[in-house]
């Protein structure tokens, strides 16, 4: 079956499969993609499966293709990487691009809305927009999923220094890996770094602090700074969180850049000789490999 291949819808449907791609990774390696760097990658992404419309190759160009495709996007995405961290980087986002695939090709195959074409490692779905943008919300809660059942954990390691920059003011602290810090931000899911009262409040601007000294009660949150429940074995309650500017994570003598938020530990909530606790997941890709534990 032969049938017209809009080249302007064909690079929109890969900018925007490529973009989520680019946010599963994100979450998958907690190695931060800083602003335009993800909307410039996946702007290539889609670019390059003009590709389709060259002369037809052979298996071997196809997979050139394919290869210095995913290189140059994953190139733009995460800037300059180590060889090690790159190419882990890059193996994720084989998987999660292999994953994004299968559930978005089931669900066309479950309900075909139109023909398909294929060329130089470049493939046209014809599917209507919303069928397009279902297919892809699905795939994004599958991939989500998948990394709650099966997400690799490097176990709890050593204690590392935290850098934090919130509108000018800076804070520096040590903080613990702990796999059992699970809590995220409830809105955007970001994984939560707790630090202590001490520390956080150092980035507080004075209204922030006012209401914090106020219990956090009797008027909404300040602009800028959330509530995210938490639970203990000794209780629950509410943390005050918020996102800053710049979130670093020293690891084998190099800041590396974290996504993720900040949230006010209260009480002795932080372990001893420590300012904050976060999860390892946040920067497991670039972690060095063995025992030897964060510097």
């Amino acid at each position: 079956m032969e049938y017209v291949v809009y080249g302007d819808v064909l690079v929109a449907v890969n900018f925007i499969i490529d973009l989520l791609i680019l946010r599963l990774c994100q979450a998958l390696t907690g190695l931060r993609q800083k602003g335009w760097r993800r909307y410039l990658a996946a702007a290539a992404g889609g670019l390059c499966a003009m590709a389709i419309f060259l002369p037809a190759g052979s298996f071997w160009l196809d997979a050139a293709v394919r290869l210095g495709v995913s290189l140059v996007v994953v190139s733009i995405a995460y800037g300059r990487q180590p060889l090690r961290v790159f190419f882990r980087v890059l193996l994720v986002f084989y998987a999660v691009s292999f994953l994004v695939a299968g559930v978005v090709i089931a669900l066309w195959f479950l309900n075909p809305s139109g023909g398909y074409a294929y060329g130089n490692g470049a493939v046209y779905l014809n599917l209507r927009p919303t069928a397009l943008l279902g297919a892809a919300a699905a795939a994004y809660l599958f991939v989500r999923a998948f990394d709650r059942v099966f997400r690799w954990s490097r176990g709890a390691r050593d204690r590392c220094r935290v850098r934090a920059v919130r509108d000018g003011r800076m804070v520096e602290f040590t903080a613990l890996a702990d796999t059992g810090n699970r809590l995220t931000e409830p809105f955007s899911g970001r994984p939560l770094v707790l630090v202590s009262m001490e520390k956080g409040r150092m980035l507080l601007t004075p209204s922030e602090s006012r209401w914090l000294e106020a219990g956090m009660e009797g008027e909404d949150p300040p602009a800028g700074v959330r509530v995210a429940p938490y639970a203990t074995v000794n209780g629950r309650g509410l943390l005050a969180v918020f996102r800053p500017d710049c979130l670093e994570i020293e690891v084998d003598g190099r800041w590396l850049a974290a996504d993720g938020c900040l949230a006010l530990s209260p009480g002795a909530g932080t372990p001893r000789d420590c300012d904050g606790i976060f999860h390892p997941g946040m920067i497991q890709l670039a972690a060095p490999a063995g025992g030897k534990g964060f510097q």
